[in-house]
């Protein structure tokens, strides 16, 4: 695991620098809270929101996979807690929805699922709040057993960033859910709006949306309506739009369609392909690159677990 390091341009260390930030975001919360006044209130959240952008952005620029870890609770408190009290700013509702998908992903699924599932819960309903305001969105959830194409297309590309962190941590909560026939029963639902956001953005956040439809596709047996062609199909697609810079779309490669198709081959080459990549393959996202190659040395390791 990497070790603290100094950050030339303040001179201080990546722990140091985590915990200035969450120290100045605590003071952006009281600040909020002992100003009465509605039009100080919305001058003050405007200040901290960029500030909040900001700080998300810096976190996936980290290469210390630990600090990260102590710290990103604590910003989801303070994330959550900015988004229900302004409940109807866009951009804190998708900064939430994206850091508790991120975390639970990167930090807690594999070793505490049941957690997971209350992240992405949490997640799941921070982002549905706000959709719910949107008429196409009662719209598609009122109609059964899933959306007609007809209001599906009335999303929009405006649309997708809440959309899709919201469709993401639905999916992983239906993911751990499995066993719950009510679960299963969403995934069907999930897929379209998943499509539609394809269809309207497929190269957003570096292709996630391809890898996130990819790995349901594969998580689901062939009777559930599972597509292990069509997901790997999808992947692929999700391998070119990030120039194959985004490791973690190869985890989740190996961790699904690899163990879906049983081929171990598959799976121990995609994953040592991920531990031998460059450092510097995605500066902006070298989080997720760092927790990619974690995750792939403890996959290979239980490996037995699979094959």
């Amino acid at each position: 695991m990497h070790t603290d390091q100094l950050d030339p341009a303040r001179g201080e260390s990546t722990r140091v620098r985590a915990f200035r930030v969450l120290g100045g975001l605590a003071a952006g919360v009281v600040l909020t809270q002992v100003l009465g006044c509605g039009v100080t209130n919305k001058v003050a959240v405007g200040t901290m929101v960029p500030l909040l952008e900001s700080t998300v952005e810096s976190t996936f620029r980290e290469r210390d996979v630990e600090t990260v870890r102590e710290g990103i609770p604590a910003n989801l408190l303070l994330l959550r807690g900015f988004a229900e009290e302004y409940d109807g700013d866009e951009t804190l509702r998708i900064l939430a929805a994206q850091s508790y998908f991120s975390f639970a992903l990167g930090f807690v699924e594999d070793f505490e699922p049941d957690r997971a599932a209350l992240l992405y819960s949490e997640g799941w309903r921070l982002g549905r709040e706000l959709l719910e305001h949107r008429d196409w969105f009662r719209d598609a959830q009122a109609e059964k057993p899933v959306p007609s194409a007809e209001v599906l297309d009335k999303i929009e590309e405006d649309d997708v960033p809440l959309l899709f962190w919201t469709l993401a941590n639905w999916t992983r909560w239906v993911s751990l859910n499995l066993d719950d026939p009510a679960a299963v029963a969403q995934l069907a639902r999930v897929e379209l709006y998943l499509d539609r956001v394809i269809e309207l953005q497929p190269d957003y956040y570096y292709g996630l949306p391809l890898a996130m439809v990819a790995s349901l596709q594969s998580f689901r047996p062939e009777m559930l309506g599972g597509k292990p062609e069509a997901s790997k199909s999808n992947f692929e697609e999700a391998f070119r739009v990030s120039g194959n810079r985004m490791l973690y779309f190869k985890v989740l490669y190996a961790e699904f369609y690899c163990k879906r198709v049983f081929d171990e081959d598959c799976f121990v080459e995609t994953l040592e392909e991920v531990i031998a990549a460059p450092d510097d393959l995605l500066p902006e996202l070298q989080l997720w690159n760092e927790v990619a190659k974690d995750k792939a040395a403890y996959l290979l390791e239980t490996r037995d677990d699979y094959f």
